[in-house]
């Protein structure tokens, strides 16, 4: 096995056997047919990337989509602030181009759009693509590559802005991928990707483990990855985005001063060991600790005859459903998505309700599996809370509302 980046010798670290598509919910035709793959994460010592073993060919995993970005509240006020930043901080007017990578249903150009500035999105999952267009939102349903890349660029495009919100983590092919990106990127254009941090996986944060996420960065190692394409990453931040991930400014060398920022992050990331793979030797163990506990606390549930519902099917939930076996506790699970209602979830098989069935079936706890957004959960279901409800919060660390 050898490293997407550098082709040196990876290192597994943290196996979690065979698991199904997370986003692939199925018709109960579907089910006997389901496939798993293998899922385990590796680390390169050379270039620092984190990495899966093996991949799931993008086509299978990116054509008929079932997330769609306007279903979160919390997200859509993120997409507006982002928006209203970039702006600002890249001086962007009428004549500036905003092209976003991985750009869902338009949630966030919208917001460009709004402001009078021009927008293209990239998306492969035709079902949204479409979605994105018939809002008004310019969207060509392919996915972003350097062929493609050239492609447009010859028919003009030239990005003041590039953006991709959780699209770095998806693309096997990424040195393709940055070098796609150089080329539209105008001369003093910036390109910016927000993903979940790396940060993330040391704070059992274990369930963004899926096929659909290739990578998992740190900023040593992204600093290696721009570099191979020529490009350079000149700023970063750190925002609460997924549980905590990163937002990086890159763009072509020598254009804007490196900021501190990088500098200190970088420094940081070596004094936390994210070079040395004992680090990551540590992540299986934690998370071990974790599902030992879960699976006390819904087996102590159980015996006292109580009902626990889950609140949610995202991706993450349902690695964290089958990687903790923990369905036998669960009596139904609701998903506000009317994408995901009537389909069973990938793996568990459990039948994906509407929010009405919490109000129907009164349940005594619910799990948030969409544990990032917990806040906005509570804030939706007080009413729930004020019945005698209680919320079980499962990661980073079990917590009962």
């Amino acid at each position: 096995m050898n490293c997407k980046l550098c082709k040196n010798k990876i290192t597994p670290f943290f196996a979690l056997g065979q698991m199904p598509l997370v986003n692939s919910f199925l018709k109960v035709s579907q089910i006997k047919k389901e496939k798993k793959y293998d899922l385990t994460v590796a680390f390169c010592e050379k270039c620092f990337l984190t990495q899966l073993t093996k991949t799931v060919p993008p086509e299978d995993l990116f054509r008929d989509y079932v997330y769609f970005s306007s279903t979160s509240s919390s997200f859509l006020k993120h997409c507006e602030e982002v928006a209203a930043r970039l702006t600002q901080k890249l001086h962007l007017t009428s004549k500036s181009l905003v092209l976003e990578i991985a750009s869902n249903d338009g949630a966030l150009l919208k917001n460009f759009k709004n402001r009078g500035i021009p927008v293209l999105g990239v998306d492969p999952a035709r079902n949204i693509a479409k979605v994105a267009n018939d809002n008004g939102i310019e969207t060509i349903p392919e996915f972003f590559n350097y062929k493609f890349a050239k492609k447009i660029k010859g028919k003009g495009v030239q990005a003041d802005v590039i953006y991709g919100a959780n699209v770095l983590a998806h693309v096997p092919e990424i040195v393709d991928f940055v070098k796609g990106v150089k080329v539209v990127l105008a001369s003093s254009g910036s390109a910016v990707f927000e993903f979940p941090y790396l940060k993330g996986l040391m704070e059992n944060k274990f369930d963004t483990i899926y096929h659909e996420h290739v990578f998992y960065y740190s900023l040593l190692a992204l600093r290696n990855l721009f570099a191979i394409a020529g490009l350079e990453i000149y700023d970063v931040e750190q925002t609460e985005m997924q549980g905590g991930s990163l937002l990086i400014f890159v763009a072509h060398p020598r254009v804007f001063p490196i900021h501190a920022r990088v500098k200190n992050l970088i420094l940081k990331e070596k004094q936390n060991g994210y070079h040395k793979i004992k680090t990551y030797k540590k992540i299986e163990k934690n998370v071990a600790k974790l599902k030992t506990k879960l699976t006390n606390l819904l087996g102590k549930i159980k015996k006292e005859g109580k009902m626990v519902g889950v609140y949610s099917a995202p991706a993450k939930g349902n690695i964290l459903l089958n990687y903790f076996g923990i369905a036998k506790y669960i009596s139904f699970i609701v998903d506000k998505s009317k994408a995901k209602q009537g389909l069973y979830t990938p793996g568990t098989h459990l039948l994906v309700h509407s929010l009405d069935k919490i109000i129907q079936e009164k349940p005594d706890y619910l799990l948030i599996l969409c544990w990032n957004i917990a806040t906005e959960v509570m804030k939706e279901q007080a009413e729930y809370k004020k019945r005698g409800g209680k919320f079980i919060i499962p990661i980073p660390e079990i917590k009962i509302v």
